[in-house]
């Protein structure tokens, strides 16, 4: 894929408000046996803002330890799907961090909490999803992730997710004669149910020749992934449904983190809320550009109606509730509570 020069545009616009962000320092002498080696990998592709927040993190990482981690990273999903990357940090393999979507930890470190945060329609802007992750599922999700052997540093972002399709999706019935595809997560699937929607799980590396062959017509992910991986190439039409806020995280093998000195374990975690934000303003300000440069690439981009996106939220509304049965109440609860007492405050 040859990315048209509005999208070059669009992704050096990330890159640059990184750079004025970052604070320059020369680069590290590293000695030739560095102490710690850490291997990241993560199925973002490179040229976007994800990809140069994490070469942001290297340089960081690497200057402030004065060369005793060594940073490698794997983007574009060259160590394989988020999932497997997931269970290989889990079971200390060859990854020792990585970068991944909240619905992939939850399936690949076996912490089924982590789908709460991608409940279809749970949040109705940036900044309700920004005050639940940070104020009330930060440190319970840390917790659990590190009884499965994994450290989480900070929350990052994939944003809003919509539908892509061969055809056009003016209704939920028109969405039903398509066979989409599904990330590998019990709430995903739970959702292309509730909306009786024909679905495929399959893990990033499938889903573009899925597309090209016909197996599936469609997808659901954001417009910056969309682009950056090709995946809007086979489709003609999206449709700005927003069903789910994806976040995601970045997270250490336990064992790794635990064996550095705390010195380090303090470089590694950085300014945790800093990052964060940068991260989330990084993603956002792409987005308008994106969605406008749909129309050049032959993308038909259509926003629903209020009334047209209801029997959306109706349909999805029951996995909340399968969620509360499986998983259980009590953060989901705080959420809510959460999510009220926000929107009475705004």
């Amino acid at each position: 894929m040859t990315p048209s020069p509005r999208i070059l545009t669009a992704l050096s616009l990330g890159l640059s408000v990184l750079l004025l962000a970052i604070i320059s320092g020369p680069e590290p002498l590293l000695s030739q046996e560095p102490e710690f080696t850490l291997n990241f990998g993560t199925v973002a592709p490179e040229n976007t803002p994800w990809s140069d927040q994490l070469k942001d993190i290297k340089k960081r990482v690497e200057r402030e330890s004065k060369g005793r981690i060594r940073v490698r990273l794997f983007t574009g999903g060259s160590m394989g799907g988020e999932v497997e990357m997931i269970q290989d940090i889990r079971d200390g393999g060859r990854l020792q961090g990585g970068g991944f979507t909240t619905s992939a930890l939850a399936t690949g470190a076996n912490v089924p909490q982590l789908d709460l945060p991608e409940l279809p329609y749970l949040f109705r802007s940036n900044e309700e999803a920004d005050h639940v992750l940070d104020g009330v599922l930060f440190t319970p999700m840390q917790k659990r992730l590190r009884r499965r052997g994994i450290h989480m540093t900070m929350w990052a972002q994939n944003g809003w997710r919509s539908f892509y399709t061969k055809q056009p999706v003016n209704s939920l019935d028109d969405l039903r004669t398509q066979k989409m595809r599904t990330q590998e997560s019990n709430v995903h699937k739970a959702m292309y149910k509730a909306l009786g929607v024909q679905s495929f799980a399959m893990s990033t590396a499938e889903v573009l020749d899925a597309l090209s062959r016909g197996t599936v017509d469609g997808f659901d992910n954001t417009a910056l992934y969309a682009q950056a991986s090709g995946w809007y190439e086979p489709t003609r039409h999206l449709t700005l449904t927003r069903h789910i806020f994806q976040p995601a995280a970045i997270v250490y093998s336990k064992a790794w983190f635990d064996s550095l000195p705390e010195d380090l374990q303090q470089i590694v975690t950085g300014n945790r809320l800093e990052d964060q934000k940068l991260g989330r303003r990084l993603v956002r300000e792409l987005e308008p550009a994106l969605l406008a440069n749909f129309a050049e690439l032959g993308v038909t981009v259509r926003q629903p109606s209020e009334a047209e996106l209801k029997p959306f939220i109706d349909a999805t509304r029951g996995v909340h509730e399968q969620f509360r049965e499986v998983v259980g109440s009590d953060q989901l609860d705080a959420v809510y509570a959460a999510l009220e007492a926000f929107r009475k405050g705004n």
